[in-house]
């Protein structure tokens, strides 16, 4: 708002890498270059030849007194300031005009990270919850989308959140396995960042172990019938050779039985089964 008699407006241009913004809603960033510019308005060229002085009073305690109509600064702090101009313009000796100029400042922190605060995976078909912390002046307006396999058949709207916390909780649940994009897009009223995470989705590790387990019963059982088929007509044999053993030895002690009751004079002959050192079946006749 100018008073005096020298007219002019007042600009903010504020410069971030390579390109440059005009700040004429009276919101500023912290920290970034900024160019305080005062155009004077003298249609009439009364003050061709004018000499001017400028007070610059950035409301922050930082007070200027330059020659030039441009000063180069920055702020350092979030907050509200009212900036003041003093323009001074000495036509002679003795005529002097003045024109003095403020306007109240927002200067807001501009969103310099979304950060994400947890682990990148996460299991399919249950629900998953995403902490993020934002580095930014409030409010802060989020949108957030999921593209399954990062890529989208066409265009997919994004979820529009209010923040009034820097810390935003994401409930989701992921409906495949895969690698997922989540794409941030953040804004306040002073800047905008847009960011993307690749975020892994696995099977539940539980769905996974109920399928594991009857499978691994399935193959011990399997096992296990396979163990006593091939035994059994093993077994089988054995007992078979000793049953057969034991006869032929059997049939051996009968012969000679015989032989010893022909022998002996009263024919008593004693036959005495025992087993031998490798535990077969021998008779032995006394």
């Amino acid at each position: 708002m100018p008073s005096g008699h020298v007219m002019g407006k007042v600009t903010f241009h504020q410069m971030e890498r390579n390109s440059t913004y005009l700040r004429d809603n009276g919101k500023l960033a912290t920290n970034i270059p900024t160019m305080v510019s005062f155009v004077l308005s003298d249609h009439q060229r009364n003050l061709r030849a004018a000499k001017f002085l400028y007070t610059w009073d950035l409301g922050n305690g930082n007070v200027i007194v330059s020659l030039k109509p441009v000063l180069h600064c920055r702020y350092t702090s979030s907050g509200n300031y009212t900036f003041k101009l003093s323009v001074g313009a000495n036509i002679t000796q003795t005529v002097r005009l003045t024109g003095l100029y403020y306007m109240n400042l927002i200067v807001l922190d501009a969103i310099t990270s979304i950060e994400l605060r947890g682990p990148l995976s996460y299991s399919v078909n249950q629900s998953s919850s995403l902490s993020f912390l934002i580095a930014g002046s409030l409010p802060v307006w989020l949108c957030w989308r999921v593209l399954p396999n990062c890529r989208s058949l066409g265009p997919v709207s994004c979820k529009l959140v209010r923040l009034i916390d820097r810390q935003f909780q994401l409930n989701h649940t992921f409906k495949s396995v895969g690698t997922h994009c989540l794409d941030l897009n953040a804004h306040n009223n002073i800047s905008k960042l847009q960011t993307s995470y690749n975020i892994y989705v696995q099977k539940n590790p539980v769905s996974l172990l109920i399928f594991i387990l009857p499978c691994a019963s399935l193959i011990i059982a399997t096992i296990i019938f396979i163990s006593i088929t091939v035994c059994r007509p093993q077994q089988e044999s054995f007992k078979s050779n000793a049953q057969g053993e034991a006869i032929t030895y059997l049939s051996f002690a009968e012969t000679d039985v015989q032989k010893k009751e022909a022998d002996t004079p009263d024919g008593q002959v004693s036959l005495i089964i025992s087993e031998n050192k490798e535990g077969k079946l021998q008779p032995r006749i006394y």
